[in-house]
């Protein structure tokens, strides 16, 4: 590793102290990062990951259907599959909405104090507003 040889003068087929402190986690250095992008897809870590809580949970729960373990598998990734879509769609609507809100309102300049004022007062702004509200429960902050 470049920083083993760099920072502690090991020889390149040598395993240095930095490459032996990764190597410590995940296999052989390699960590799993499930990552979700901004349309839902997942990376192949994430697949990885699903897979296996599919399979313990398959493995865990085969006694109590009757069906086989591949069977049982595939029915809770399928499970698991929706249930973390739903979470990752609820996630990026969340963030959709908080930006939306931050670029609708605008902390009033009048004395310091903390109510809030729309930069325009068109009708679809307010409606904008007036949904997020709703959402996500700040009723009365902008009259």
């Amino acid at each position: 590793m470049k920083l083993d040889s760099e920072l502690h003068g090991t020889q390149q087929e040598q395993r240095g102290p930095i490459e032996s402190e990764l190597n410590e986690y995940g296999h052989s250095g390699r960590v799993l990062a499930p990552v979700i992008g901004r349309y839902g897809g997942g990376s192949s870590d994430l697949s990885l990951i699903l897979d296996l809580v599919a399979r313990e949970m398959a493995r865990k729960n085969t006694a109590f259907y009757i069906i086989g373990f591949s069977e049982a598998k595939a029915l809770f990734r399928q499970k698991l599959s929706r249930k973390w879509g739903h979470a990752a769609a609820r996630g990026w609507a969340t963030l959709l909405l908080d930006r939306l809100w931050d670029s609708v309102v605008v902390p009033s300049s009048a004395g310091g104090n903390s109510s809030f004022e729309l930069h325009s007062q068109s009708t679809e702004e307010r409606a904008t507003s007036d949904r997020y509200h709703h959402f996500h429960g700040h009723s009365g902050m902008c009259a």
